[in-house]
């Protein structure tokens, strides 16, 4: 009987070490991943400015008074992108922590 409960005690121990690990890399992958997304739906959006800024589209003059331009214009600041892309990342990094501390599963 003895010889039962100390080889519990020895795995339940190894279990918290392989839990602290599986946590490490399941922060490590949400970390990546949303990298990766902030990234791709920057570029995405870039993309669809630039496609919306060559159609030249004209405005009605409702809106020519609120945007102060005949056309339809959408700038990109290249300092606003990395900016994005950060607090995309860390916004994902923490609501899937998040969803690891609590255990929630949606």
């Amino acid at each position: 009987m003895r010889r039962k409960r100390i080889t519990a005690r020895g795995r339940t121990g190894r279990g918290g070490k392989l839990r602290g690990r599986a946590m490490r890399l399941f922060l490590w992958e949400s970390v990546v991943l949303g990298v990766v997304g902030a990234i791709a739906s920057v570029v995405v959006g870039a993309m669809a400015a630039g496609v919306l800024n060559s159609a030249n589209i004209q405005v009605p003059i409702s809106l020519q008074l609120f945007l102060m331009s005949d056309t339809f214009e959408l700038s990109v600041l290249p300092s606003a992108l990395g900016g994005a892309i950060a607090l995309i990342a860390i916004v994902t990094g923490a609501h899937a922590l998040a969803h690891r501390a609590f255990r929630l599963h949606t």
